[in-house]
């Protein structure tokens, strides 16, 4: 009798753990590199292709010491960090409960971003990314070659990740015009079409040593002030637009070309590349003036032509330090 009580205690354990483990889906009843989604050298990650249900896709793909999307656009830097990061520090923080099993098979089957990931054309890892939980502080994923899906998350992050995987090429460009080191940059001309008497060219050869001249051929009549310099040099290390204007209409652009501009930029850096920006005013477009009355003019956007290709829209909050006129740096006089 007391033997028979003991084969039923241990029956009673084995059955009671079972029912756990299925339950649970436990981690240790998967394989490993079915649930194992982080990827450790993200250093090593060359090519990130992603795509949804809808076709929708993008290519990230590294080039030197940056991204490139698709390749035609240079990738923004926090962009990237961020996806890297992302893919380094995802981590299983648990199975899909029994009750969500179904509807997260199916939400992943019909609602994904497949996310490629390679190393020198090699496929290193797919990910199927799907929605949030319902409480918003996991995801649901799930390994190429797995039926099983999981919550995962980042360990200390508050909220999901669906969103850093998105597909969309314009929020990959970057949104910078002027991002140069300090002594990269060869040359400097400012071009106001409104008076010309004011535009002038910016050399800086090297060795500490600059010099500005007049397009008008008007000269300084005080020494050059190599602090003044320096600074206004300093302000292209990050100058970036508001957003891209892919979709302004060719009647405004040929509208805008047709009119004089109210600055030209155009930058020189030490390895030949060169750098032009041209910029327009805006219309008010309905904006009022603090007494009521109709502005002409936007006060706070210009339309802006990027090497005589991309059109943006920039701030004056953003590019009034950069448009400085000759007499910044000395009164001139011919």
């Amino acid at each position: 009798m007391k033997k028979n009580r003991i084969i039923i205690g241990v029956i009673a354990v084995l059955a009671i753990a079972a029912i756990i483990l299925i339950s649970r889906h436990s981690n240790s009843t998967i394989k490993r590199e079915l649930r194992d989604f982080a990827i450790e050298d993200t250093a090593s990650v060359d090519r990130i292709f992603m795509v949804r249900k809808d076709n929708q896709q993008v290519t990230l793909t590294r080039v030197g010491n940056h991204w490139m999307v698709n390749d035609r656009f240079v990738v923004r830097n926090d962009a990237i960090d961020v996806l890297l990061k992302t893919l380094n520090r995802l981590r299983v923080k648990s199975p899909v409960s029994t009750s969500m099993l179904d509807n997260s098979v199916r939400m992943l089957a019909t609602r994904n971003t497949k996310v490629e990931v390679y190393h020198k054309k090699k496929l290193i890892k797919t990910i199927y990314v799907g929605g949030p939980t319902q409480d918003q502080m996991g995801t649901f994923m799930m390994l190429e070659g797995s039926s099983v899906p999981f919550v995962v998350h980042i360990p200390g992050f508050i909220g999901y990740l669906s969103s850093r995987f998105f597909v969309e090429e314009v929020g990959w460009r970057s949104t910078a015009i002027f991002n140069y080191n300090f002594n990269d940059i060869k040359s400097i001309s400012i071009e106001n079409p409104e008076d010309p008497q004011t535009s002038f060219v910016l050399q800086s050869p090297g060795n500490n040593k600059y010099s500005i001249s007049s397009m008008t051929g008007a000269s300084l009549t005080i020494p050059l002030d190599t602090v003044a310099v320096r600074y206004y040099i300093s302000k292209f290390e990050k100058v970036s637009l508001e957003f891209f204007s892919d979709s302004l209409p060719q009647r405004t652009k040929d509208s805008l070309q047709s009119q004089k501009p109210l600055r030209i930029i155009t930058l020189a850096d030490t390895k030949g590349n060169v750098k032009k920006l041209t910029a327009w005013r805006r219309p008010g477009n309905g904006k009022l003036d603090d007494n009521g009355a109709p502005m002409k003019w936007d006060d706070e956007r210009m339309w802006a032509l990027i090497d005589n290709k991309q059109w943006v829209v920039i701030q004056y909050y953003v590019f009034n330090p950069l448009f400085v006129n000759l007499n910044y740096f000395g009164k001139p006089v011919n």
